[in-house]
């Protein structure tokens, strides 16, 4: 007969050994404990959501609404529609809906409840109509008096103010307890942004050909109302003008494209168009004038201003051009250019004659 050999047990081992399957097990448990498993939440989404346009409407507009579901529930849902409690739309799948508001100070309550397999969902909305007004103005260059407004030429400074019409209750919120969020061209600008700035101030890109600037407005955290406007560039212009001696400048007609001198002399004075302000007063404007294609120039030239005087007698006709250019390193776009005509002298005579500049 063979020996079956038996199996060596625990308390056959050693002590060491015995004592090292305990150890593991403290160490495994050790470890769970220093290190446990983290549960990690996702959020559940909405199983509905919802698309208003506009989201901040004006009053008497018009407002659209449309329920879209996350699965395949909502087709097959029983949608109603309530406008201050009162219902005017229900049944299967009218998952869109529309709706006009009424004036300043009114407000219009909007219940969707949808019926389904799956539950039952209802959503509240007020809408209370707001109207924010959008003002800008350019610091820009024009003739003293004029009457105009001054436009905006790319790279200039510009100034846009909000005027809000918001009414909360009866009480028409002033502006200094509104937040303002201003965006230029889609980008939030945080500096300007915040409680009570209703005023946003910024320099123009020299390369746009336009400045898109928009304003959200918040009332205790929620959005009461919204307004945009979009700012063309102008191309700055030069116009000239006549300077009397004993009147100054003669502002009120500018001169025509051609245009007869019924005297000797004539001093033109060249009035920059929408070039930026500053650049002005700091001298930043190059004057440069052409007398029939050749540059001219006089003591006054750099000034804006020309004297041009008959020589000889007869008649004679001679082309006057100037060329205005904004050497301030952000506004280097910023130039335009004029030519006028002009005929001079006595209709008869044989004298060959000329206009030289002073």
């Amino acid at each position: 007969m063979q020996a079956i050999p038996r199996k060596a047990s625990n308390k056959d081992q050693p002590m060491q050994y015995r004592i090292a399957p305990i150890f593991v097990v403290l160490v495994l448990l050790f470890s769970s404990i220093a290190n446990p498993v983290r549960a990690q939440l996702s959020a559940v989404p909405d199983p509905v959501q919802y698309i208003v346009a506009p989201e901040t409407p004006g009053p008497n507009q018009t407002v659209y609404i449309e329920a879209q579901g996350v699965g395949p529930f909502i087709g097959n849902a029983t949608i109603t529609w309530r406008v201050n409690g009162k219902v005017v739309q229900s049944g299967i799948g009218l998952t869109t809906f529309s709706f006009t508001t009424g004036g300043i100070g009114s407000a219009t309550a909007i219940q969707v409840t949808i019926e389904s397999t799956q539950g039952t969902y209802t959503q509240n909305f007020v809408f209370a109509p707001s109207v924010v007004r959008l003002v800008w103005e350019a610091d820009t260059t024009t003739p003293l008096f004029y009457k105009g407004k001054s436009l905006y030429s790319a790279g200039s400074p510009l100034r846009v103010v909000a005027f809000p019409t918001i009414v909360s209750g009866k009480s028409l919120i002033p502006p200094n307890k509104l937040s303002f969020q201003w965006y230029r061209n889609d980008s939030l600008n945080t500096a300007s942004s915040g409680l009570g700035k209703n005023v946003f101030v910024f320099n123009g890109d020299g390369l746009q050909t336009s400045e898109v600037v928009r304003v959200d407005v918040y009332l205790n955290g929620t959005k009461v109302g919204s307004g945009d406007v979009a700012i063309p560039a102008t191309n700055p212009g030069v116009v000239l003008y006549k300077q009397d001696p004993l009147r100054g400048i003669l502002l009120d007609v500018a001169l025509p494209t051609n245009f007869n001198l019924n005297a000797n002399e004539i001093t033109l004075k060249a009035e920059p168009y929408y070039f930026t302000s500053s650049s002005l007063t700091k001298g930043a404007l190059l004057y440069s004038w052409t007398l029939n294609g050749s540059d001219t120039s006089g003591p006054d030239s750099k000034k804006g201003l020309l004297t041009l005087r008959q020589t000889g007698s007869g008649s004679g006709s001679a082309q006057v051009g100037i060329s205005v250019q904004n050497t301030a390193i952000d506004t280097l776009t910023q130039a335009a250019q004029s030519l006028v005509g002009i005929v001079f002298g006595q209709s008869s005579g044989s004298t060959i004659t000329s206009l030289f500049g002073l």
